[in-house]
């Protein structure tokens, strides 16, 4: 009987190690379930204030006035206060978002710039239990439109990201929060 307990204790720890596999999170989990939430593919947006003398700079040096999406007026008179100083053309129409009384009301109109994707799993921190996961992640911009021009930083880049999983009955759940990293 001795003989065999080697044997069996061998047996239960592959086998107990097999279940503690199980509650691994993997990179292809992570995607999955981000693509599951509706997470990514996400529009990357722009807040234009179309009644700020600052943005009126940025699309007459950005050249969106020269190309035809926007009209802008750089000189005010006093029949102004209270219109917009930034207008869309038809040739801009594809690639306005909708947008809430709220940010209309201070002539705030939302853009597309392009799509924001998932690329890769950069790392996963599970907690000692087993129930929680940190992970982080990388994106990028793909299908920029003409208003990418306004984007900030480096058009193709990868953006760095964070979120958080919690495991309950043995699945994994996205908690659904992204916090934009630090380049």
């Amino acid at each position: 009987m001795k003989r065999f307990l080697p044997f069996y204790f061998l047996f239960f720890m592959l086998l107990g190690g097999s279940f503690m596999s199980c509650s691994d999170l993997s990179d292809q989990e992570v995607e999955a379930l981000l693509t599951k939430a509706n997470a990514y593919p996400a529009d990357l947006e722009y807040k234009l204030f179309c009644n700020s003398d600052e943005h009126v700079q940025e699309v007459f040096d950005k050249k969106l006035v020269e190309n035809g999406f926007v009209t802008a007026q750089r000189r005010h008179t006093a029949e102004d206060i209270g219109k917009p100083l930034i207008y869309f053309t038809e040739k801009a129409a594809p690639y306005l978002i909708a947008t809430s009384d709220t940010l209309k009301s201070f002539d705030i109109q939302r853009i597309k710039m392009g799509e924001e994707v998932f690329v890769q799993v950069r790392n996963i921190e599970v907690n000692p239990s087993g129930s929680k996961a940190v992970v982080d992640y990388t994106t990028t911009i793909i299908h920029p439109t003409p208003f990418i021009v306004l984007y900030t930083d480096e058009e193709g880049a990868e953006r760095k990201r964070r979120t958080f999983f919690t495991r309950t009955n043995d699945e994994w759940t996205w908690d659904g929060k992204i916090i934009k990293m630090p380049k």
